[in-house]
């Protein structure tokens, strides 16, 4: 059990860094845009499409950070006048919902990214797979997530530790 949370606690660092870089690589793709457009007159033809592609990425897999340390907004009002049980019955109906949701999205967006993998788009001759490629990928994050969330209780709640479970 605790060699499956550790994993998932590298995954969660690695998958931070990632999204980091890619948001330091879009700062620097935008400067560099803004700069030979406006000071050298000479615009880069790349650099929207490559930005756009990197903030797919960064929203994707970010959300699977966020799915783990729960962290997505939530309206928890009518949960908190529930009594314990009926919690932590309406939190596993969410959380199975939740699972089949990302297991469906993992599937197509699998499929999707595959049968595009021919195509180009833009400047840079880029399938579109390299968009869709993000949704199973943070799909499957967060489907190891889940699993880990079935194994340690402590991933249940926000940082470990609430008032709702």
């Amino acid at each position: 059990m605790s060699y499956y949370v550790a994993l998932c606690e590298g995954l969660m660092r690695l998958v931070m860094a990632i999204v980091g870089v890619l948001i330091g690589a879009i700062v620097v793709i935008t400067l560099s845009a803004v700069w030979t457009r406006y000071v050298m007159n000479d615009p880069l033809s790349w650099t929207e499409q490559v930005s756009r592609i990197l903030f797919v990425w960064v929203t994707f897999l970010g959300a699977a950070v966020l799915y783990r340390q729960r962290l997505h907004i939530t309206i928890d009002m009518f949960l908190l006048m529930l009594p314990p049980a009926a919690r932590n019955l309406v939190y596993w109906l969410v959380e199975g919902t939740t699972f089949v949701f990302i297991l469906v999205f993992m599937v197509y967006g699998y499929r999707l990214s595959v049968s595009t993998l021919g195509q180009t788009f833009g400047a840079l001759d880029i399938s579109p797979a390299t968009f869709y490629f993000a949704a199973p990928v943070s799909c499957a994050v967060m489907a190891l997530f889940f699993l880990e969330k079935l194994i340690d209780p402590s991933k249940r709640v926000s940082g470990g530790s609430s008032h709702i479970l």
